[in-house]
């Protein structure tokens, strides 16, 4: 009998542990997520040695059986069960809307921070606008949403189908990532997490009326004919051929590199998160030359100029570039 149930316990924590490291984040996303449900576990006592060794590449002790330690030290914030101190997740703090704040760990990194919770790059870069992450240090607090997606600002007058709307996404969607949330209370509420959600565009770039004027922070991105027209978005177009090197035009993140499709006209396009807050998006290009979470150099070589998405330049090959949270200093 003894050996039967050795036997059933070991294939029970096999199976246990395949499904725990399958997941998508494996080990650490598995943390965020019990912290994220609230329940009241210690997750390292939860996993077994089996599990651990499985996860290590060890050898397995088949004997030894998964257990919940539900006596391990806890703290409690708001009602949610946070993990144990010495876990690298313990520095997390619950807000009523289910937005996390999480202050930063030594050797932490946008990208360990992303992993840890579960969470795409892109999601945690677009909720912390204005964060130097060549340089994050510890104490600093960020926000971390709980699904990927955006955290969406309330404004006067808005309605969840307007807000729906904006994003594409469905009301109901919304609804399940905002438990919390009454629609008929949207006028007392200050934001909403969007799952799913990027960034929207906004028409008040074009306006140059309260736009700082940063001279010599952004160098020329490319070389070619700039009539200096002012288009939409604060953007400018530079000509020239096709396979033209572009270059960063001040140092930062890389925090979206899209490399087919329409994409509202952009075609490829590159946008970089710079220390000083402003962003840069290269756009029309026909090949890129970095990654989502590289950090550049000012000068660095990115891109090279295309004709994809909708491109009116007069050789059909230009780069359409833009400033986001400045004047565009190429517009004449």
């Amino acid at each position: 009998m003894t050996v039967v149930f050795i036997a059933v316990m070991a294939i029970g924590n096999f199976v246990v542990s395949q499904y725990i490291f399958a997941a998508p984040g494996g080990y650490q996303a598995l943390k965020a997520q019990l912290y994220l449900s609230g329940q009241p576990l210690s997750v390292d006592a939860a996993l077994s040695a089996d599990t651990a060794a499985l996860y290590s590449g060890s050898p397995i002790d088949s004997e030894a059986a998964i257990a919940v330690n539900t006596d391990a030290p806890m703290n409690v914030v708001g009602g949610a069960a946070l993990l144990n101190s010495d876990n690298p997740l313990s520095n997390v703090v619950p807000t009523r809307g289910g937005v996390l704040l999480y202050t930063v760990q030594s050797g932490d990194s946008a990208s360990i921070i992303a992993a840890n919770f579960g969470i795409s790059l892109n999601t945690l870069i677009w909720a912390n606008t204005g964060v130097n992450w060549s340089v994050l240090r510890p104490g600093q607090q960020l926000t971390i949403l709980p699904v990927n997606g955006v955290l969406h600002q309330i404004q006067d007058g808005e309605t969840l189908d307007s807000i729906a709307a904006l994003y594409d996404v469905s009301v109901q969607s919304i609804l399940h990532a905002n438990p919390g949330f009454v629609p008929s209370q949207i006028a007392t509420a200050s934001s909403l997490i969007i799952p799913g959600g990027r960034p929207v565009r906004s028409t008040n770039y074009a306006s140059l009326s309260g736009l700082p004027s940063l001279p010599g922070y952004f160098s020329i991105p490319t070389t070619g004919w700039n009539g200096g027209r002012l288009y939409s978005y604060n953007a400018v177009d530079i000509t020239n051929a096709c396979g033209t090197p572009v270059y960063a035009a001040a140092e930062g993140l890389v925090v979206e590199v899209v490399g087919s499709g329409w994409n509202g006209g952009y075609g490829n396009y590159i946008l970089i998160d710079h220390p000083n807050g402003t962003k840069t998006r290269y756009a029309h290009t026909s090949k890129n030359l970095v990654s989502v979470g590289d950090y550049v150099a000012k000068g660095k070589e990115i891109a090279l100029t295309g004709d994809t998405g909708q491109n009116d330049g007069p050789s059909g090959c230009n780069l359409h570039f833009e400033v986001y949270g400045a004047k565009n200093p190429f517009a004449k």
